[in-house]
This record gives C-alpha cells, structure tokens and sequence, in this order.
C-alpha cells in the first residue's frame, strides 16, 4: 500500500500499483433498481415456503446484511414478486437515528431460494460498480455524511430513492475497487472470527457460574475442584467485610484537574474502565473534604448500589494498583474482604444468578434512581467455601477474565483498524 498526500482525486491510503486520479461518479449512473414491496411483518410465517425477504428492521438488527445461502431469513408468502440476485443492495430507506439512513445489505451468493426486498427499503443492482466495493463506500463517512445532509424526518428518519441515486463520489477502476472491497472484507471476517471466539469464552463463563457456586437452597456446587469436599457454609456479606462505604458527593469537572473519579458509567460487564468518560474532583474543593479515605486500591470492589434497576448491584473488581491517586463517587460502595474470603471469589459471586436476584430483593424502586442500603446488603446470605477453595476458583475466573479482557481488546482494535480504513481509502 502507499499513502497519497498531494492529489485532491485519491485517497489517503491506496494499493500499490495504481496512481490514476478517481474520477467523481454518480449512483443513479451506477445501478438499476429492483422493486422494493411494502411487505410488512404480517406477511411472515413458520413455514419453509422457499420464499424470503428482507424488512428493513433485519438489516438495522444485522439480521440482514451480508446474505449468504445459510442466512436466517424470515419466510414469507409466495407472491408474484421481482427477485433479488447474487450482488445486490438492500438498503434501509428509514431509521431512528440519522447514523442508520440507508444501512445496506448486499447478496454476497445466488441463493436457493426467492429473495425479496420488503417495507422500508431501496434496492439496486449494480452494473457500472462492484458490488462489495459499492456496500463498503455506503458505510463510509464519504456517504455517510451525505446522508446525514440530505436525511429528512424527526423521530424517524429516512432518505428517498431521488435523494440516494443523487449521490456523487470520486470512485477508482473496477479492479481498484475491487481490491479495497476484497481487504474491507478481509477485516470483516477477522472480526467476526474474533468476536465469536470472545462470545464463546463469555458463554463457558457463565457456564462455570452456573456449575461452580451452588444455586439457591443448595450448599455444593455441581463442579468443584478434586480435593475438596463438604458443604459450603451460609454467610452474611456484612460478614466477609472488613469495609463497606460509599463514595463522595461533589460537583465535578470534565477538566484533568484534581483526581479522577470512578462513577456508574466507569463499571460495565464486570470491567472497570477508566479510559473514557471520566469526570475529576476539583482540586480546590473549598470544602476540604479527606480525599484519602476515598482511595481506591488493588482488590477493592466497586458496587453500584444508586441506579437504574440494570445496573443496581453491578460490581467491578480493582484487578491491578491505579498509577494515579483516583476515587468514587457516592452512589458506588466500595468493599474489602476480611483475610478469610478472596476478593476474586467474591467479586465473581456478585455475577452469579443468585447474587442478582436477592440485589432485586432488597432493591426500592424509584422514578429516577433506584438504590438498597448498606444494612439490607449486609444481611443478603450466601454460602462460601474454605479459603483454599475461594481461592482456587477466584484465581480460574480471574484467568478466564484476563482472556475475556485480551480478545475484548482484540475486537476493538479491528473494529478500529476497519474504521481508519474506510476513512482513508474513499474520498
């Protein structure tokens, strides 16, 4: 590849080998169009009628998008519809945001079966244009910025047929074309390939939740560790804690002034992120209130116990010491365990099915944030293990954990590979 600075007519980043300005193009110029039928839900059914269609709620839900013979499409009722072919595009001519006006989907095999477009969607067929280079060059920023233009609606938005055919873009030879879309689908199926691997480790994770902490009425898991027999005893959180506080209250800033302070946002899937969206402490609190006591530190757990009901009880574990001095606010406990309990162990128990039921249990509702006290939290009762055991099981979901953590990673830097790509190699 080489990368184009000086040329007003080529891409920032280009296969090596071609050098011919683009030439600007116009989609009416490009494709045909396929009839589109107002096909609506109520035309579905459960049988296999060798007849399928695409709805415009498929593609905005990825149900619909790059379409192969063994996509699971909804069958509907045979009628006396114009069928789409192997390279066609399926676009959504509505959406509920303007970052989904004319969400394509593309026909990547001649498939055994009908193929229809249905309510809400324009369909083409290219003639001048590959395909795939096509479906990429709409999910570009080039296009999507002139849909964003030229989107009408205010709760939903669409674009019109005349409006998409009216886009204008600089566009290479068909081969150059062809090798862009050839690497754009390259990294498609990489991420694809990785996001499955990191679905398949949270699926064998909440496997072993459900098989390695007992259920409720139970005092033995139905897997455990060779060695260790006998049940587990019932105990109160209160009692597996040396420390159970809630945070400070304060106005913050979006400013790096102060300390950083973790809040909700900070906590997701059991992951403490403390990349984005992070909010400082003032650093000339007229209040002067003892930030030290606030510290977080390697171990703590960090619980949202003031939210929305999805997120009451949700915790992240501190896995390694923060470089820099950080606190929490006040709708997030932080807790400690005592020496006879391992942090892991307890941070993993509080993902468990159990732990989230008896959250919803003491949980008090409300129109904006719900909440539990620290009392009734201390009282829930689990039953734990010897140290030895916790230990052993903490130390498998914090291996497991790190796995989940390096694939997350893995998929988000593809994600962001494909994303540098469709902004250099289109204009």
């Amino acid at each position: 590849m080489s990368i184009n600075k000086d040329s007003q007519k080529a891409p920032n980043l280009r296969f090596k080998g071609f050098t011919d300005d683009w030439e600007q193009r116009k989609l009416e110029n490009l494709v045909t169009r396929v009839k589109s039928y107002s096909l609506s839900r109520s035309v579905e059914t459960n049988s296999d009628t060798n007849t399928k269609y695409i709805h415009y709620g498929d593609i905005h839900t990825h149900v619909a998008d790059k379409i192969e013979k063994d996509t699971k499409l909804p069958n509907i009722i045979p009628g006396d519809y114009e069928t789409l072919n192997k390279g066609d595009l399926v676009l959504a001519d509505a959406s509920e945001d303007y970052q989904g006006i004319a969400t394509p989907a593309i026909v990547m095999t001649q498939t055994d079966y009908s193929l229809v477009a249905g309510l809400h969607t324009i369909a083409l067929r290219p003639i001048k244009i590959d395909s795939l280079y096509l479906y990429y060059l709409i999910k570009s920023s080039t296009f999507r910025k002139y849909g964003y233009k030229v989107g009408t609606g205010m709760k939903v938005f669409g674009i019109s047929v005349n409006r998409l055919l009216e886009f204008k873009a600089f566009m290479p030879i068909t081969e150059e074309q062809s090798k862009i879309a050839e690497l754009l689908l390259l990294m498609d199926k990489s991420i694809t390939l990785h996001q499955r691997k990191l679905d398949q480790l949270n699926q064998l994770k909440q496997a072993l939740l459900q098989q390695m902490f007992p259920g409720k009425g139970e005092t033995v898991p139905k897997l455990r560790f060779a060695g260790f027999e006998g049940d587990w005893e019932e105990r109160k959180l209160g009692d597996t804690l040396v420390e159970l506080k809630s945070g400070l209250s304060r106005m913050l800033s979006n400013n790096d002034i102060g300390l950083p302070v973790i809040r909700a946002n900070n906590i997701k899937n059991g992951m403490l992120n403390l990349e984005a969206d992070i909010k400082y402490w003032y650093s000339d609190d007229p209040q002067g209130a003892n930030t030290e006591n606030y510290l977080v530190e390697k171990e703590d757990i960090l619980i949202n116990f003031i939210n929305s009901d999805t997120k009451m009880g949700t915790a992240a574990i501190v896995r390694e010491a923060i470089s820099r001095n950080t606190i929490y606010t006040t709708n997030i406990l932080k807790a400690q365990t005592n020496s006879d309990f391992n942090s892991y162990f307890w941070f993993t128990l509080t993902q468990t099915l159990q732990y989230k039921n008896s959250i919803k249990m003491i949980t008090k509702p409300a129109v904006n944030q719900s909440s539990f006290t620290t009392v009734d939290f201390k009282k829930l009762i689990f039953v734990f293990p010897k140290l030895s055991e916790q230990s052993k099981i903490g130390k498998l979901f914090k291996e497991l954990d790190n796995y989940i953590v390096l694939q997350s990673q893995k998929v988000n830097k593809l994600k962001l590979m494909k994303e540098l790509l469709l902004q250099n190699m289109f204009i």
